[in-house]
């Protein structure tokens, strides 16, 4: 099978995983070709030669990135091309279901056929610092998922399912708020002079050629900027004022060394007790132990068990919710007589 892996990467979390995918596909066999999308140019590639296409991207709040859903758009692709999404962010929150909403609308209108769909987990690019170990369970469970995505998408077995109405509302608002905002942002980036030693790297690095030296020798940023973080993550010395999310406290600085931690021994971090940021990987990652035990073997009733301990402390959280709307609710009935 001869598979193009079309994807478009800020950090470059989509290109680690874009890799990894075809050294998975090759040793079944597949010819692979990675193609990485440029965001700062219009072209169209010829499809006709390949029988899948896989679709890569960063979730970039709850959506698929402008750059990348704007490239679907200007393509012309063979009518039934098989197709299988493969995203990433840095949380697994049932809000980004529906991130490629937008992205299937316009490959159904083409006459797509879209078969898959897989969200892996990795570091974040702006937030926070992740743990090394933290880091080392998502690469670990994200090598299970592509034994899954492998499988499935060589063997033609669909995943993809309607999206939740709430998933949909939540892309639909937030996207695009998401397109504007680093043209908006980008107004207030600035660089700390005593900081800066002047490497460029920023410069060189930009995926939309964002940012430049003025007549007097000091960076400064231009306004199509695509917010991926890029210039303030790969900083060697932390010289980058992201705006409005600076302010926020949404800040990483310095890059992951994902081959690095991928060395280093597993040891799993989350468990039943995990709380807060982390807990939605709980569930994330039991499903991908079920699916993976149902395809190659192992324990299932296991992970079948705690899936279904989920359900009932989602659907006691809503009895919960649903309990204090009615007497909200009824509370004002009673002021309103």
């Amino acid at each position: 099978m001869k598979i193009l892996l079309l994807y478009y990467t800020g950090t470059f979390n989509t290109r680690f995983l874009s890799n990894k995918l075809k050294e998975r596909f090759e040793s079944m066999g597949d010819i692979v070709t990675l193609h990485e999308i440029d965001p700062s140019k219009t072209y169209r590639l010829d499809y006709s030669e390949y029988d899948m296409v896989g679709i890569g991207y960063p979730i970039y709040g709850f959506a698929a990135p402008w750059p990348f859903l704007k490239f679907i758009r200007h393509q012309h692709f063979p009518k039934h091309l098989k197709m299988f999404i493969y995203k990433n962010s840095g949380e697994t929150y049932h809000d980004n279901d529906a991130s490629s909403m937008f992205v299937l609308r316009d490959l159904r209108l083409k006459r797509v056929d879209v078969q898959n769909e897989y969200h892996f987990g990795m570091p974040y690019n702006i937030h926070f610092k992740y743990e090394d170990n933290f880091v080392r369970e998502q690469l670990y469970m994200n090598e299970k998922l592509m034994d899954i995505l492998v499988y499935e998408v060589k063997n033609g077995i669909r995943n993809l399912l309607p999206y939740k109405l709430k998933t949909r509302l939540v892309t639909g608002s937030v996207a695009r708020l998401q397109y504007i905002g680093g043209d908006v942002n980008s107004f207030f980036y600035k660089v700390d002079k005593d900081k800066c030693i002047g490497c460029d790297l920023c410069i060189k690095q930009c995926p939309m050629h964002n940012i430049y030296r003025n007549e007097q020798g000091e960076i400064r940023f231009h306004h199509h900027c695509l917010m991926c973080m890029r210039c303030s993550m790969r900083c060697p010395k932390d010289a980058i004022w992201i705006g409005f999310l600076d302010s926020w406290g949404w800040r990483v600085n310095g890059a992951y060394n994902l081959k690095k931690i991928e060395q280093q021994e597993y040891k799993p971090v989350i468990s039943e007790k995990t709380e807060g940021f982390y807990e939605c990987y709980y569930e994330s990652f039991t499903r991908i132990n079920l699916r993976h035990a149902e395809l190659f073997g192992g324990d299932t009733e296991t992970p079948k068990a705690i899936l279904e301990s989920i359900k009932q402390k989602e659907k006691q959280k809503h009895g919960m919710v649903y309990k204090l709307l009615r007497l909200m609710f009824k509370k004002i009935d009673m002021t309103a007589d």
